[in-house]
């Protein structure tokens, strides 16, 4: 009975001493910070995967909608950062008929975004969980490119236009330490301000970031 007791009590000291260790290292608050994502981008309503068709003669591969991000942030006051986002999502697809006549269609976007991320808990919380809100807005690189390999010679067609729109959502951090944490987040891109084109659609994005520098938050003793 003593030994189970002892068992206990050593296991409820070592909770707290883990909860303290996190706390004494979240309270260093950071102020800036960089992250890496990467995302599933439902653009056109297409599918999120990857088909391979190999049929008499005719190859096709077709990879919709991935792609990646990098962000940079900067903290503007206790539980709000300002964001820049700079990211590539595409999809690919490439036929070969009888292994001489080759077609490949990329459609791809290029956002350059500008905004804001608030966190819904205070910065004194100690949670490791920290659920936030995103909004923001930019260019939109749209692209086009489609290739026609034939054995006489190359055709490729290339479009490009740049389209204002914005973008709101939300996410989650998961603050492993004070200066990394892991990242999960849904955006909705209204490119040209219309939810009805061709490109806008939900965002889902996972990855990680890093954060660096101390933001005195002038809390009271």
């Amino acid at each position: 009975m003593k030994s189970k007791t002892i068992i206990s009590l050593a296991a409820i000291a070592a909770t707290l001493a883990s909860l303290s260790l996190y706390s004494s290292a979240s309270a260093q608050v950071r102020s800036t910070g960089i992250g890496l994502r990467g995302s599933y981008w439902n653009m056109n309503n297409g599918p999120a995967q990857v088909i391979v068709t190999n049929h008499y003669g005719y190859n096709a591969v077709d990879v919709g909608n991935g792609g990646g991000w990098i962000y940079f942030f900067s903290r503007v006051d206790a539980q709000t950062f300002f964001e820049f986002s700079l990211g590539a999502v595409g999809s690919v697809k490439s036929e070969t008929y009888d292994g001489f006549t080759e077609n490949v269609d990329v459609t791809a976007v290029t956002p350059i975004l500008l905004g804001f991320r608030h966190n819904l808990f205070s910065v004194y919380s100690q949670s490791a969980l920290q659920p936030y809100l995103a909004y923001g807005a930019g260019p939109y690189w749209l692209h086009d490119i489609t290739v026609h390999e034939r054995f006489y010679g190359d055709e490729v067609v290339a479009r490009s236009k740049i389209k204002p729109g914005a973008y709101a959502g939300g996410g989650m951090n998961f603050m492993l330490a004070s200066w990394f944490g892991l990242n999960f987040d849904v955006k909705y891109h209204f490119i040209d301000f219309n939810v009805n084109h061709d490109y806008s659609g939900f965002e889902y994005g996972l990855g990680f970031s890093f954060m660096w520098g101390r933001y005195k938050t002038g809390r009271r003793r």
